[in-house]
């Protein structure tokens, strides 16, 4: 029965990480939806994102199963200044169910400056937002807020 439950374990360890995947999208630019992410925004654009499901395995000693348990919701962004000036922001997460009811709020997070027409590069601490919320198994999709910092 060991030898069972070991197998079962190293199988969905191995499984699960090819399975869950960054989802690189095209640049957003305000009100425009790609995949689970959306963005509201005039000063930015969405240059690279991903939305990741985090999740761990549990052991049920009574039915002796092993199954996936979700930590949290992990979403990183890098944006593209289109405002034509150099600025700083804040960014603030909400995530929704499938039935578009707001279910949590993430950040805020600062950035900055962001020189004029400049892609971000890498992500940073300041580059995500996660939401572990007791309702993070029904979250569907994030709206991005940014908002330029005066």
């Amino acid at each position: 029965m060991n030898k069972k439950l070991i197998i079962t374990i190293l199988l969905v360890l191995i499984i699960v990480p090819l399975l869950c995947g960054c989802q690189e999208q095209k640049a957003l630019t305000s009100g425009e939806k790609s995949g689970k992410i959306k963005l509201r925004s005039s000063v930015v654009e969405l240059h690279q994102s991903s939305f990741n499901v985090n999740t761990r395995l549990a052991y049920d000693d009574y039915t002796e199963e092993v199954y996936e348990i979700i930590e949290n919701i992990e979403v990183k962004y890098l944006f593209k200044n289109i405002a034509g000036k150099p600025i700083n922001i804040e960014i603030y997460a909400e995530f929704y169910d499938k039935n578009d009811i707001l279910l949590g709020i993430g950040g805020p997070k600062s950035i900055g400056p962001i020189p004029e027409d400049y892609a971000e590069k890498g992500y940073t601490p300041q580059n995500s937002i996660i939401y572990a919320g007791s309702n993070k198994v029904d979250i569907e999709y994030v709206l991005l807020i940014v908002k330029e910092k005066v």
